[in-house]
Formats: C-alpha cells, sequence, structure tokens
C-alpha cells in the first residue's frame, strides 16, 4: 500500500446500509480509517423535497445513512449531525422531512441541522480562484466531517462522485455564481481545500446515468465505494462510472492544487476488482434544439449555465404561434427575416443579446407582423426563474413543499 491516504474500498451489496458498513470496515481493517470519538457531522445529498422512492437515483439512500449513524455510535461518538442544503434554494425543513432522512436520522439518534439557519463562518482558502469561503460553523466544527454522496452523470461535471457533493455546504445565493462547468470545477477544488472530509462514502447502489443529475435514468450498479482521501474517491468513482478521470476538469484543478492523485496505479484497493464491476454509464447529452417544431432557438457564446434550460421554453407552447429562443452573449446565428410571436430571452447574456436585436430591429421596422412579445428569462445561470416555474410548482402540488 502506497499511503493509508490513497485506499478506496469497492463493496458489492444489495443493502445500501450493510454495503456502507462494509465498505468503512475494509479501510479500518487495513488501518486506512479510525472513528472519530467527538462530533461526527453527515453530508447527504438530499437535493430537493421529494421522497426517496420516488427519486432512488437522485438523492442519497436515508437507510445507508443510518446505519453510518449507529456505526458512529458504536464506536464512541458523542453525536452525530447530519445535514445538507437542498438545491435550488428549497427548504432544509421540507427535504429533510419529505424525502424521509428526518425520520430515519432521529430513529437512530442522530441530529438533523438546519443548515439554512446555522451561524456561518468565513474561512481563508489559498485556492485556485477563492481566497475565502463562507461555510456553516456546525461543519467546521465539527470533529468528523463524512461526505456521504450519490453517484451521478451531470450535465456540468460529466459524473458527481463525492467532491461535488460538498457543493451542497455553501449558500444558494454563492453556489448560483459558480455553477457554470469551469468556473464550477476551480470553486469545488478550493472548497475542499477548505474543508476536506475526513471520510467519503459513496452511495452507488441505485445510480443515475444520461442527463443527470436530476433528468437521468436510474440503473442498478450495486456498490459502495469508500476513502479517506476524496480526491482518490473520485478518481475511483469516475473509472467504474465510464470516465476517464483524467478527462475531468473538476480533478485536474485538484491535482494541480495538490489536493491528489487522480492517476488509478497509484490507488490502492480493497474488495472488488475494478474492472470486474465497471460499467459504461450513458453520459449526460444535451438538447441544442426544441422539441417543437414551432420554436427556433439562436445561440451565439452559450455557457453551460445556460443550456440545459434550452428544451424547457417555452413553458407552454401554443401550436398556432412562432416562438424564438435567443440565448448566449452573441447570437450571431439570428436570421434578420425572422418572424416570431414571441421572442424568449433566456439567460443574462440572452437578454442584453436579444434586447438589442429587437429593439434595433423594431427601430428600424423590420418586423412584418409589429413588435413581437418579448418574455425574459434573467439569471446567471436563470436558476431562481427556473425553479419557481419549473421545478417548485409540482412539489407542492402534492404537498412536499410549502
Amino acid at each position: 500500500m502506497t499511503s493509508e491516504k490513497r485506499l478506496v474500498s469497492v463493496v458489492k451489496c444489495q443493502d445500501p446500509g450493510q454495503g456502507a458498513i462494509n465498505a468503512v470496515s475494509l479501510l479500518e481493517e487495513k488501518g486506512a480509517f479510525q472513528p472519530s470519538p467527538g462530533i461526527v457531522f453527515i453530508k447527504p445529498n438530499i437535493v430537493v423535497s421529494i421522497p426517496y422512492d420516488q427519486a432512488p437515483a437522485e438523492l442519497t439512500d436515508p437507510g445507508l445513512v443510518a446505519a453510518m449513524i449507529r456505526y458512529f455510535y458504536e464506536h464512541g461518538a458523542e453525536k452525530v449531525v447530519v445535514g445538507e442544503r437542498p438545491a435550488w434554494g428549497g427548504s432544509c425543513g421540507d427535504a429533510y422531512r419529505v424525502s424521509g432522512f428526518e425520520e430515519a436520522v432521529t430513529e437512530n439518534g442522530g441530529v438533523m441541522c438546519d443548515l439554512d439557519g446555522e451561524p456561518e463562518v468565513w474561512l481563508p482558502v489559498d485556492g485556485h480562484v477563492l481566497k475565502e469561503i463562507r461555510l456553516p460553523r456546525a461543519l467546521v466544527e465539527a470533529d468528523l466531517l463524512v461526505n456521504i454522496p450519490k453517484a451521478k452523470t451531470h450535465f456540468l461535471t460529466a459524473v458527481t462522485v463525492g467532491i461535488k457533493n460538498l457543493f451542497g455546504c455553501i449558500r444558494y445565493e454563492d453556489r448560483k455564481k459558480y455553477h457554470r462547468e469551469i468556473d464550477l470545477a476551480s470553486v469545488l477544488a478550493d472548497l475542499l481545500k477548505a474543508l476536506p472530509p475526513g471520510l467519503t462514502v459513496v452511495d452507488a447502489v441505485q445510480v443515475m446515468e444520461g442527463f443527470g443529475p436530476h433528468a437521468g435514468t436510474g440503473v442498478e450498479m450495486g456498490l459502495v465505494m469508500a476513502g479517506t482521501d476524496a480526491v482518490a474517491v473520485d478518481t475511483v468513482g469516475t473509472y467504474l462510472m465510464g470516465v476517464d478521470p483524467k478527462s475531468l476538469a473538476l480533478l485536474q484543478v485538484a491535482e494541480k492544487l495538490g489536493l491528489g492523485n487522480i492517476d488509478l496505479a497509484e490507488i490502492d484497493i480493497a474488495g472488488e476488482a475494478l474492472d470486474e464491476v465497471r460499467m459504461s454509464l450513458l453520459p449526460p447529452i444535451f438538447k441544442f434544439v426544441s422539441q417543437y417544431e414551432n420554436v427556433r432557438v439562436y445561440a451565439g457564446g452559450v455557457c453551460p449555465g445556460c443550456r440545459p434550460r434550452i428544451p424547457t421554453v417555452p413553458l407552454v407552447c401554443d401550436p398556432t404561434k412562432k416562438y424564438a429562443v435567443i440565448i448566449g452573449r452573441e447570437p450571431i446565428a439570428i436570421r434578420p427575416d425572422v418572424e416570431a410571436d414571441e421572442v424568449w430571452l433566456l439567460g443574462n447574456c440572452g437578454v442584453r443579446a436579444g434586447m438589442d436585436y429587437v429593439l434595433r430591429r423594431a427601430f428600424h421596422g423590420g418586423f412584418k407582423k409589429g413588435v413581437p412579445k418579448v418574455v425574459k428569462v434573467p439569471g446567471c445561470p436563470p436558476l431562481d426563474w427556473y425553479s419557481q416555474r419549473v421545478i417548485f410548482p409540482p412539489l407542492r402540488e402534492k404537498g412536499w413543499m410549502r
């Protein structure tokens, strides 16, 4: 074994909770992990207010977290705290209650922590792009941070294993600023440097392929991975999902910052042989055109923050109307003779470029049928607009969100 920190265990299982115990026990046996007697903070992936059985490939299994709570108490933990900040600015309380985590955690003696109500501290970080970062005090002051993510494909990072799950530790308004591919990779590496987990346990029993991390398809992988080196765990998890770890911006930046080694030859494996359990998951595939025949998309200089929103506009498509969607900083592909009943401007860049186009054309009398209705979808990326109109309404209808 080259280094205790570079050991990753890979365990086959049907029961996620038992799989997690077996994976961590393998680390113990090899001397690569020693449970903490103090306060343990577990960070799962809860995402949004939806029951676990409705999204088993999107959320960490509450039963796995319950098993780890029992494990840490059996090994002398003073207190086990569980906390997460859901995506899109949803309520922690709603997400905990509806997902089943509140019941699973409290029944096993754990304590749910509302991270949005938790006092925060600023941590200095000599990072790639950040000099400081704002984090909940409960996370920072815990004796052991345990990261328990769900393995999924991801349209911005190709896959998400462990490091990306740490993004849920920071404020939603901070997350919005960084949710743009290369920017995100750099910020995630800096976050890892500021808040390295002492243990990562990956729920890869039910995983997501395709357009993850929310709109993909669940598939059975039947694995749990564990390790104390977050970069090594991500490297192994990425490989097991059928992706070359060295192709990911996040892992490249993490290695550049000296946070770990992304060479599989430098990582020791306990448990299953990697090539015997490796899968080739379908990658995230962007839809660059609308599903509707009467909607034309005009793009130029589009970043990945707006790309996944293209199929969602217009929200309701009237088959008797013609629509134009303008997206990107410089949508040079707009034909000067385009006629539309509605023009949708997607993202801050699309709003600026689209308004310039519409106003100039209107000024010169270029619209034969009159100036069309203009619908602005602001944001960089437009997450607030998207969540309030696409994500939250069906959850509220089902009583999963207040």
